[in-house]
C-alpha cells in the first residue's frame, strides 16, 4: 500500500524536502498528538485514526503512528495551498471511508462517535 504521504509527495514534488525533514524529526521525537489541518474531513479522519490505532497489535502501532504523523504533516502543508485544498478534502473523505471497511481497525473507524 502506498502511504498517503507518498501520494502527496508524488502529486506535489515541491513538498518532498519538507516531508524528509518531518520524517527525520519524527524518528528522533516521541509520538505526539496530531494538530488540526483546518480541513474538517482531514481532521475527523486523523482524529479517528489516532483514537483507533490503539486497537492495532503492538507490532502495527509504530507503523500506524508513523503514517498518522506523516499524513498530518502532509495534509497541513497542502491545506495552505488553495489549488489543492478541494482535492485534499476529497482524499481525506475517501481514505476515511476506505478505512471504515478495509482496514484492521475498520470496526473502530466506522463508529459514529468515540
Amino acid at each position: 500500500m502506498i502511504s498517503s504521504i507518498a501520494i502527496l509527495a508524488e502529486k506535489y514534488p515541491e513538498m518532498r524536502h519538507k516531508l524528509l525533514f518531518f520524517w527525520a524529526l519524527m524518528m528522533a521525537t516521541p509520538a505526539f498528538a496530531v494538530d488540526p489541518t483546518g480541513i474538517a474531513p482531514c481532521d475527523a479522519f486523523l482524529k479517528r485514526y489516532e483514537q483507533c490505532s490503539s486497537y492495532l497489535s503492538q507490532k502495527q502501532i509504530h507503523a500506524a503512528q508513523k503514517e498518522l504523523l506523516e499524513s498530518a504533516m502532509s495534509m497541513r502543508a497542502a491545506a495552505n495551498n488553495p489549488t489543492v485544498r478541494a482535492d485534499l478534502e476529497r482524499f481525506c473523505q475517501d481514505r476515511f471511508n476506505q478505512m471504515k471497511t478495509k482496514s484492521d481497525i475498520a470496526e473502530c473507524m466506522a463508529k459514529p462517535d468515540l
